[in-house]
């Protein structure tokens, strides 16, 4: 029974977690493009915050609010992804059960 509680899932597609507006895998890529446009150099970081904000709207057209952080944790390393996703196990011992 303590393994069925162990995850969360929202009960409507409204009610999903945001930061600033923002889902979080969006969150995690433009708001540190941002505060180094702001404190850094806005002419090389501002131009990338465009850049980055326009292809995460293309990548993501169509799909869910977490396609990124789905795509991040099949494709990156686990060392990289524990830091965002510390409960699912590494994408490599995944299973599909029928």
């Amino acid at each position: 029974m303590e393994q069925r509680n162990r995850y969360r899932f929202a009960g409507t597609f409204s009610e999903q977690k945001r930061f600033v507006g923002l889902p979080p895998d969006e969150f995690c890529l433009l708001v540190p493009l941002g505060l180094l446009a702001i404190f850094v150099n806005m002419w090389i970081f501002g131009p990338t915050l465009l850049a980055t904000f326009i292809g995460i709207r293309r990548l993501k057209n169509g799909r869910g609010s977490q396609y990124i952080l789905n795509l991040a944790y099949w494709c990156l390393p686990t060392s990289v992804m524990r830091f965002f996703i510390s409960i699912l196990p590494e994408s490599y011992k995944r299973h599909w059960v029928a």
